[in-house]
């Protein structure tokens, strides 16, 4: 429940703060008046150390382990949060893995597995959260996409692609319905930043060959996502819903 000193502060659930750009959006909102749940599925140890962090600057967080590979599993993650707080104001969603594989040799699985994790699980997500950020009267969503969907991903990644494109028109959609609420559903789109799971299966020649073609002429950090994203939450980002902002160098 909520404490006294906790009472006039926001309450976010950040969805893959384990993650190299989800750890960053937890750690530039926690400058803010807020309140975090910062949801993991393997990394307990990667959340503890962000949570060092948040501490050192007087901000409030606890952890939730989840495995986001069913509806009842993302359901249940926005229950708990929600019951340890009695509220919820905001939701970053920045869950989800890159399989890259060539489009011929994936598999009916390979597809499913995209879709759950890029799409289905951040609908149920959003889905159960909206009655309860309207609730207050205010929300916030953002969740993180990819410039993929415009250039409809590359060989072995058109699945990934096609997950993010199918998830922005839902946001899109969903965007209207909450509006009325004072929520606003937002999108973030990036481009190649360094992250482990951009890197992964590159050599560093298809890595440098990839910055090549940005107009910036470099890769982007994790920090600049997360400034998009820390936007998208405020207060004035109030009159901002159902919009994509782009952060990809001019790619």
């Amino acid at each position: 429940m909520i404490t006294d000193r906790d009472a006039g502060r926001r309450v976010y659930l950040i969805v893959g703060a384990s993650g190299t750009i989800g750890a960053a959006v937890s750690r530039r909102l926690a400058g803010r008046e807020v309140t975090l749940g910062l949801h993991y599925r393997r990394r307990r140890d990667v959340i503890d150390e962000i949570g060092r962090d948040l501490s050192e600057k007087g901000c409030q967080w606890e952890a939730f382990a989840a495995d986001l590979e069913s509806e009842a599993a993302c359901e249940r993650l926005v229950e708990d949060f929600f019951s340890r707080w009695d509220r919820m104001n905001g939701l970053v969603i920045c869950h989800g893995e890159v399989h890259w594989r060539v489009w011929d040799e994936l598999s009916w699985e390979d597809w499913m597995r995209i879709m759950k994790q890029h799409c289905l699980a951040p609908y149920t997500l959003v889905k159960r959260s909206l009655p309860l950020m309207a609730r207050s009267g205010w929300g916030r969503v953002a969740y993180l996409s990819s410039i993929s969907p415009k250039y409809a991903g590359s060989a072995k990644s058109i699945h990934y692609a096609a997950a993010k494109g199918a998830l922005e028109i839902t946001m899109r959609g969903m965007a209207r319905e909450a509006a009325p609420s004072g929520i606003g559903i937002n999108g973030v789109r990036a481009g190649f930043v360094l992250t482990p799971q951009q890197t992964a299966g590159r050599t560093p020649e298809e890595i440098a060959e990839r910055i090549k073609k940005i107009p910036a002429g470099r890769a982007g950090r994790p920090e600049e996502i997360a400034a998009a994203f820390a936007y998208l939450m405020s207060e004035e980002a109030g009159f901002m819903t159902g919009e994509i902002v782009t952060m990809a160098g001019g790619d």
